[in-house]
């Protein structure tokens, strides 16, 4: 059966399934198994495939990430600490919108999978005094999350593409700037319009000196994770799970409250979802059918190819080095002409391109978990999403037609 059938059908089965309600994280398993076998793997294969993905390092590792960050959530709502944590933004920052944001955006400079999930209870604490719907809410911390992802050196995207096209990381950054601006503007007009309080302003006053040394003191793991993972080159999870647990044993807590703390943290929807995620990543990589999807669209002409490859193994697997390892080999021709040089304006298009389907696609971790953890509505979220992502792209063909 073609690809792009293939494809066709995966995708339809799992619209009908969101739609049913049907747990999202079976609804991966689902689908997985409707592609192998519309790809023409045996069952026995498939199985075989799924058992492994489940007990994979790297999904055992997101499960235990993705739990630490919800329990890290969970102690911090319980104590206070993202009101407190609020109130400082609100003496720092007089646009309380502005500020209900910044949480997502600091959380954007970590590339941890599933990190909006980290910033969701800040922002969702920042938003107690607006008319807001889920949807929205859902939209603003999961694209303020990821504004940096066109420039920040340390994202798996841009060190992978610094390796394949062997460039510095400066010249593939110059040419995006604009993208990130756009995107944080386009996040505040789309996000932010029309948005009202749902009760009279109430000014908090003081020092703003006592109030940023209270931000600092309050989002200290945010900086511990920065520092050890950022600059120091460790591994997230042992980092995330140092300070869950200096939280648990420095909270003021009976210890059977503390016990509480850890099952609550058990959001068994949404670490199925995780499994499910990487099983559907697993069949699809073993299936073959993007390297078939990639041969069907040969024919397309560049500038439609630049689009066309990036986004579709993107939105297939909502990981950003999955359209640069895969996409990327195919392109090289486009980013280095036989004349030399670089084309920095069709590298822009092509991974603003791969972004949006990583944007767009259920398959992404941070718009999945944010949505389960907000409980919004697919329909909604996108009402605010597809078109903040069409004019940072139609910015960044205005890029590729400069450079």
């Amino acid at each position: 059966m073609p690809a792009l059938v293939t494809i066709g059908i995966v995708a339809g089965v799992f619209m009908l399934a969101l739609k049913l309600k049907a747990p999202i994280g079976f609804s991966f398993l689902g689908i997985s198994i409707i592609l192998g076998l519309l790809a023409g793997m045996p069952i026995l294969e498939i199985t075989i495939i799924i058992g492994k993905r489940l007990i994979a390092f790297e999904t055992l590792r997101l499960v235990g990430i993705v739990y630490l960050i919800s329990l890290i959530g969970l102690v911090l709502a319980k104590a206070g600490v993202l009101s407190r944590t609020v109130d400082s933004l609100r003496i720092l920052i007089s646009d309380r919108r502005i500020g209900m944001v910044i949480p997502a955006s600091l959380i954007g400079l970590l590339p941890m999978p599933g990190g909006a999930m980290l910033s969701a209870p800040m922002v969702e604490e920042g938003s107690r005094d607006f008319d807001i719907s889920r949807d929205r809410l859902t939209f603003l911390n999961f694209w303020f999350r990821h504004i940096w992802e066109y420039v920040w050196p340390l994202y798996p995207g841009i060190v992978l593409s610094t390796g394949l096209l062997e460039i510095h990381a400066s010249k593939l950054i110059a040419p995006m700037w604009p993208l990130t601006i756009v995107a944080i503007i386009v996040g505040g007009l789309i996000g932010f319009k029309g948005l009202k309080l749902s009760k009279p302003d109430e000014m908090i006053t003081g020092s703003k000196i006592a109030a940023f040394a209270s931000f600092m003191k309050l989002t200290w793991y945010i900086w511990t994770v920065v520092v050890f993972v950022l600059f120091f080159g460790f591994d997230i999870l042992p980092i995330v799970a140092i300070c869950a647990m200096l939280m648990l044993l420095f909270a003021k807590y009976p210890s059977r409250e503390k016990i509480v703390f850890l099952k609550n943290a058990l959001l068994w929807k949404v670490l199925t979802l995780v499994a499910g995620v990487m099983i559907f990543k697993g069949v699809l990589e073993s299936s073959g059918i993007l390297g078939s999807l990639t041969d069907n669209l040969g024919a397309v002409p560049d500038f439609a190819l630049l689009f066309a490859i990036p986004f579709s193994i993107g939105f297939l697997t909502g990981v950003n080095s999955a359209y640069i390892g895969l996409g990327f080999p195919l392109l090289l021709s486009l980013f280095l002409p036989s004349g030399g040089g670089f084309d920095a304006g069709n590298f822009a298009l092509a991974y603003s391109a791969g972004f949006a389907g990583v944007l767009l696609s259920p398959v992404h971790l941070c718009l999945s978990l944010t949505r389960e953890y907000f409980d919004a509505k697919w329909g909604g979220i996108y009402r605010y999403l597809i078109p903040s992502i069409a004019v940072v792209f139609v910015f960044a063909i205005g890029i590729m037609l400069i450079f």
